[in-house]
């Protein structure tokens, strides 16, 4: 303890001190702790490269594991993607084969629509042919009914512009006309076609007449026109006589067309221009 305190004591004794004991290699030491310095700072300097060169490393690292995360994440989002596209892909589907029945059960049903139109056309038809048939079945009954209904009510209708009536049926007028001999065939055949013949005299005058009588339920242009070319060609060859058509109603141009010809209506069992047979 004593050396050392003369050492510290006395720092000139040092080196006096070393060499007594013969350490003369403690002189060595501060080269060398300066050469250790200099390897030191050298490896420092290559730790610090080292250093800056892992911090890139890391740096680089870093940037590849963000890269390699948004990959992932792309990825994921392209897995979800696909799954989503698939499972799109099978509702198409799905909703094409639901299409594709609806589109047959349509397809059916437009058969059988068809073949119901068809055959409802079908029926209707059958029934439009009944039905016309009926329809000149009722015509007929009609003009018969009103033929009938003439015949029974042409004396009372007349009565009150004619006297002394007589009804003839076509083929007793037919006699009566043969017998004259004053018409031909053509025109005997003409005038027999009508419906009734009423003979009489006209209260007015005393004269006689013949009434031509066309009958139908519903009178038209046809009528009338028939009615005054018969009575014409009555007059003309025979005997004076007035066309008369007798029914349940009248088209207004008949109407017209009887006050042109002269021929005397008769509606509902009542004579409309009374003054024809005047």
């Amino acid at each position: 303890m004593r050396i050392t305190e003369a050492v510290r004591q006395y720092p000139h004794l040092r080196l006096a001190f070393i060499r007594a004991l013969q350490m003369e290699e403690l002189f060595t030491i501060p080269d060398q702790l300066e050469s250790l310095k200099q390897v030191v700072m050298e490896l420092a300097a290559q730790y610090k490269q080292q250093q800056a060169q892992l911090d890139r490393i890391e740096q680089t690292a870093n940037r590849a594991l963000e890269v390699a995360e948004r990959a992932l994440q792309i990825a994921e989002r392209a897995q979800q993607t696909s799954e989503r596209a698939l499972q799109v892909a099978t509702e198409t589907k799905q909703i094409a084969e639901r299409a594709q029945q609806t589109s047959e059960r349509a397809e059916q049903t437009a058969e059988r629509a068809l073949q119901v139109a068809t055959e409802t056309r079908e029926i209707v038809n059958n029934l439009q042919k009944r039905l016309a048939r009926v329809e000149v079945d009722v015509a007929d009954l009609k003009g018969m009914s009103m033929e009938l209904m003439a015949r029974k009510l042409l004396p009372g209708v007349l009565g009150k512009l004619v006297r002394k009536i007589r009804v003839y049926e076509p083929d007793e007028f037919y006699r009566v006309v043969e017998d004259a001999g004053q018409l031909s065939a053509d025109d005997l055949a003409e005038v027999v076609s009508a419906d009734v013949f009423v003979h009489g005299h006209l209260r007015s005058n005393d004269e006689p007449r013949w009434f031509v009588v066309e009958a139908s339920w519903g009178l038209g242009v046809s009528d009338v026109e028939r009615a005054a070319r018969r009575a014409s060609i009555l007059t003309q060859h025979f005997a004076p006589a007035i066309g008369t058509v007798l029914g349940r109603r009248i088209a207004a141009n008949a109407r017209k067309r009887a006050q042109e010809l002269g021929v005397l209506v008769v509606l509902n069992g009542a004579p409309r221009n009374p003054q024809v047979a005047t």
